[in-house]
């Protein structure tokens, strides 16, 4: 790793930060001070795990060039997500931010062309039907995801697909830990859509990846026309506000049956889970927390 080529990310500051994004870097213990360094180290270990990933590939690859196999092999290499290293003042995952949505997605084998790249958005629901393709096997009709074997064959997609062409924009949603509210990205052309819990109650985010790839300028307010329309899509893909009600009442149903389950042991079980360094400070204001909560 080229240590003094890395480049240290802009922040906002915590006052100006969208609150959810506040919440993640508060929950995943990032809001403290940070020297150039530290930040600069945190980086270079992620990029040294990169380089070892790319070494570890090539490996696999070497092996099926010595057994003959890589003629007949398709290769494809992407991930389930990936890291801030802390950008926008986080490490981890769990955000929409390219940093952690955008996954790298490479493809080598025969009928693949060298050096192309293609750049329509596609979707890790887009693996399994391409798999399918790559075995000859029907793809069942019924799926969220498009195989991506027209598009590496460089064939128009409304020809070779009887689904017609895949769609112009790819879905995200997470409902996981180190958020306060449900999360939905909708990523179509330059832009990149993020919306919360109920669509009002916590502020939208609009970033023009062209203009503003480290996505450090929300625009929502300055274009909302653009807005209404990505939102419209979204509501039309899945009804998010629905969705976030019934993960709401899901993750209350399931706390409440922890809870029963501990008896007496409740509160000296949830004062020792992960953050039990903040909670002693002042347990039973948490525990009040949580029962205003429920």
């Amino acid at each position: 790793v080229n240590y003094e080529a890395i480049k240290i990310p802009t922040w906002s500051s915590l006052s100006e930060m969208h609150p959810v994004d506040y919440y993640s870097s508060y929950t995943k213990n990032c809001t403290g001070k940070f020297t150039e360094e530290e930040v600069r180290n945190i980086r270079a270990f992620y990029y040294a795990m990169c380089a070892e990933t790319d070494a570890m590939l090539g490996e696999i690859i070497s092996a099926l060039q010595d057994t003959g196999l890589l003629g007949k092999t398709i290769i494809i290499f992407t991930a389930d997500h990936g890291e801030l290293a802390m950008e926008h003042r986080q490490f981890y995952k769990m955000s929409m931010y390219e940093g952690s949505s955008h996954v790298p997605l490479l493809v080598m084998g025969p009928g693949v062309r060298e050096q192309q790249q293609i750049p329509n958005v596609a979707s890790l629901v887009d693996i399994y039907p391409t798999m399918l393709d790559i075995a000859r096997i029907p793809v069942p009709q019924n799926l969220s995801g498009y195989s991506l074997i027209p598009l590496l064959h460089e064939k128009a997609e409304n020809k070779a697909s009887p689904r017609g062409p895949r769609p112009s924009w790819v879905l995200s949603e997470f409902h996981g830990c180190n958020v306060n509210s449900s999360v939905y990205m909708l990523r179509t052309g330059k832009w990149k859509y993020i919306t919360y819990s109920d669509g009002s109650s916590v502020l939208p985010q609009l970033f023009d990846l062209t203009a503003d790839p480290d996505e450090l300028t929300n625009v929502a307010i300055k274009f909302p026309v653009t807005v209404h329309s990505l939102d419209k899509i979204l509501r039309s893909i899945i009804n998010y506000p629905k969705v976030s009600s019934s993960v709401q009442d899901y993750n209350k149903q399931q706390f409440i049956s922890w809870k029963q389950s501990l008896g007496h042991n409740y509160s000296s079980v949830i004062a020792n889970l992960r953050w039990h360094q903040d909670w002693l400070k002042d347990q039973k204001k948490y525990e009040n927390a949580i029962d205003k909560w429920l």
